[in-house]
Order: structure tokens, then sequence, then C-alpha cells
């Protein structure tokens, strides 16, 4: 199908360049209302993106549309046409596309795929309710996908690559009848190493919060200020505002904080930042050894002990800041671990925060700030399950006292500390 693409492509004179990319999946697929199974699905899909590149003037105009297999020659001669013909409205400063590249490409571990999805599907659904051992608590519902992806993207400057990665996609809903109130929690688990005992060993962890979610109170009206220990995915949020500020984009607009060489943080009063972007870290959900410009991935070390290093982002963007080299865009990144255990984070009292209703982090003001669902409060002497407040701080103050965990994690294409400490942060 690519190959007629492509002959399609090269016929319309009007075609100055163009990118093809095919995206196949197969997987299987299991949905449970409490512990039955309603649904099993079995899927195939293959599927074409399609961006066609018009040059006028001294600008480069694209679009971009969708082709199935159902597809006929006439209809996507059509597309391509209406295609060319939106592309001469979106008048870009010209850029030119990746080339064809020697560079050997990252191989993406999928430890999935030595198995039957069948059986990692049916493991998973056991392992995840062996879990489910509570009178008062139970899981509502859950889905999980274990899908293969293959992308292969042509351009018309001889890129043609192809990857291939595998992953497990958990969603699940736990439920708690409290003595107040039944409440409902809500967790993704996405990775692509399989480990059933440590699946296990999370549902239970969701379910004994859903369980403290349900006797969650408030917090002590005299308490304005506090530590707090961030964790999961919220932690992965501080460091994409670092990483943030070297992208492409954010310095041609003149978006960016920093600059290379510049320090982004003092390291008097907190640990240091240190963050590379890869094709793939250790169990991560999403993997690409080139990006979705054709760009082959290394690592690239865009923050050293605290120091910008490099900038890094999508291939056009750098084109017009005069990279020699764009990097591409990365959906991965590795950051050091911090200085601090958990259990130090622990020793003063602090509110260790686990579910938000929706942390926000703003790249270019630093206000960071939220709702919290469930917490834990520590006053010194016992923890309490906490609800229905919310923090807030600033990054460009608060980040000169940060600390990070010498425990690492990986959540989705982030691998590094788990915990994240910010001292003294307001209470709302």
């Amino acid at each position: 199908m690519i190959n007629k693409i492509v002959k399609l492509l090269k016929e319309n004179s009007e075609v100055t360049a163009y990118k093809v990319i095919e995206n196949k999946s197969e997987s299987v697929e299991l949905f449970y209302v409490t512990d039955k199974l309603e649904t099993n699905r079995v899927t195939d899909i293959k599927s074409y993106s399609v961006t066609v590149y018009h040059d006028f003037e001294s600008f480069r105009g694209s679009s971009s549309f969708e082709v199935s297999l159902s597809h006929s020659d006439e209809e996507i001669v059509s597309a391509i046409s209406k295609a060319v013909t939106r592309s001469k409205f979106a008048k870009n400063k010209f850029y030119e596309l990746p080339k064809a590249s020697d560079e050997a490409l990252t191989e993406i571990p999928a430890p999935i795929l030595n198995y039957s999805f069948k059986e990692v599907a049916c493991k998973v659904a056991d392992a995840i309710f062996k879990a489910n051992v509570y009178k008062q608590g139970w899981i509502n519902s859950c889905e999980i996908f274990v899908t293969k992806s293959q992308t292969t993207i042509v351009n018309s400057n001889g890129v043609d690559l192809t990857s291939t990665q595998a992953n497990l996609y958990v969603e699940i809903i736990p439920t708690w009848a409290g003595e107040k109130e039944e409440v409902e929690l809500y967790e993704i688990l996405h990775t692509s190493s399989i480990n059933y005992d440590e699946i296990t060993q999370k549902i239970d962890e969701v379910m004994l919060n859903a369980k403290a979610r349900a006797e969650a109170v408030q917090l002590p009206k005299e308490l304005t200020n506090c530590n707090v220990i961030f964790q999961g995915g919220e932690t992965a949020q501080f460091f994409n505002f670092f990483k943030s500020q070297l992208d492409y984009y954010n310095v041609y607009m003149h978006m960016n904080l920093f600059n290379v060489g510049d320090s982004v943080n003092d390291t008097t009063d907190a640990d240091p930042i240190d963050i590379t972007l890869k094709p793939y870290v250790e169990g991560a959900a999403s993997a690409m050894s080139f990006d979705n410009d054709g760009c082959v991935l290394t690592p690239c070390h865009i923050i050293e002990n605290s120091v910008c290093k490099q900038k890094h982002g999508n291939f056009g963007y750098g084109y017009y800041l005069k990279e020699e080299h764009p990097t591409g865009t990365y959906s991965n990144m590795e950051v050091k671990a911090g200085s601090q255990s958990i259990e130090e984070m622990k020793k003063e009292p602090h509110i260790l925060c686990v579910y938000f209703s929706g942390l926000q982090v703003d790249g270019y003001s630093g206000y960071y700030g939220g709702e919290v669902r469930l917490g834990f409060y520590f006053d010194g002497e016992k923890y309490t399950p906490v609800t229905g407040f919310s923090i807030a701080g600033n990054l460009h103050q608060d980040k000169n006292h940060f600390r990070y965990s010498k425990e690492l994690q990986t959540v989705r294409g982030y691998r590094g500390p788990k915990y994240l400490l910010a001292k003294n942060v307001k209470i709302i």
C-alpha cells in the first residue's frame, strides 16, 4: 500500500515533497465488569497517514489526510489533490525534511512479544483480581489491552524506517464502600515490561488508596503551609517543565526561560537536575527509534548537573534555528536519582499527595498547583488520610529547594526519581 500511495504522490506535479506513515497494530483486549469478563476482542488494524508538501514563493505549505485499505486509487488521487489545495493556504517559512541516514536505529526491547498475547492478558487479569480480596472494596471495572505496534515512515528525501514495540495498558476503577460514602478511584498502568507480582502489589495499593479516600478527612484549618511530597506522574511534570525550556519551538517563539549554558536551579539547597532524552527508557510504554518526521533518535543529554547543554525538538524548528543536526522529537526522558530516600523525606511533617484532580504546571509563569483528591498528612507522629484541599507554589522559587528521591520509577515515557519533596508549599 505504501508503494501505491508514493506512486500516486509522484504523479501529481504540484506535490513538492511527501511523508507517508504506516501504522500496524495487533491486540488482545479484555473488558471486565466487577470480576466477570463481559467482552474479549482481538484486533488487527492497519492505517496510513499522508502529508503533502507544496512549495510556493518562499513558503512551504503542508496538509495531511488519512488513507485506509479500502480506498481506491481514484479516492487517493482525489485526496492528494485536495491536500495540495489546502497546503497553498498554509504559508509556513520553508523548512527541509529529514534525509536518509546511515545511523543505526536503537533497538526497542519488547519482552511481551516472547509470549502469546492471550496468555499475557489472562495472566494480567489473574494478577489484578488476586488483589480483589476486600469485603468493603471491589474492582468495579477493568480493561486490559496487550498491543503490538509497528510504524513505518517513508518520505521524499529517502527516509525508509520501521520500528516495532509492544506494551500493556490497563484501566481500573476500584470502589470502596465507606461509612459515609462510596468512592471510586481511577488508575492507569501503562508499561512495556511484564511483572505479574508487581501488578498485584500495585492493584492492592490502589485498593487501599480507595479505602483511605473513603476515610479521608479535612486538613487542620490552621495548616497554611507544609512540606509536600509528589509522586508518580506528577513528579514527571516538574521535569517536563525544564525539558520544555530547551525545546526548539519554545526557543524559536522566544518562550523559553533558559538557554544553553544557563543553570536551571541553585543547588545550594536543592538537588541538581540531570536529564537525558532517549528513544527508550526501561519499561517505557511508548518508545520509538525515530520520530514522526523520520528523524533517527539517539540519546540527547540536555541538562547536566543543572546546566543546560543542548536544545532539542521538531526537525522543522531545528532547521529554522540553523541547527546542524536537529535532534527530532522525543517521548522518553531519563532523570538521574536524587540525594534522599523516601524515608528521609518523611522525617518532618508533610503531605504525601497520592491523587490529584489535575496538577497544573505552567511552562512560563512557573505556577504549579491543583486540587488533591487524596493525600496522607504526617503531623510528626501519625499519618491521616486527607482530602478536599489544594496546593499552590511557584517553580521559579521552589526549584531551589526541591529534593528528589533515590528511588526510581517509570511512568509512561519518564524514568527518574519516584518522589519529589517541595518545602513549605502553600495550602489552600
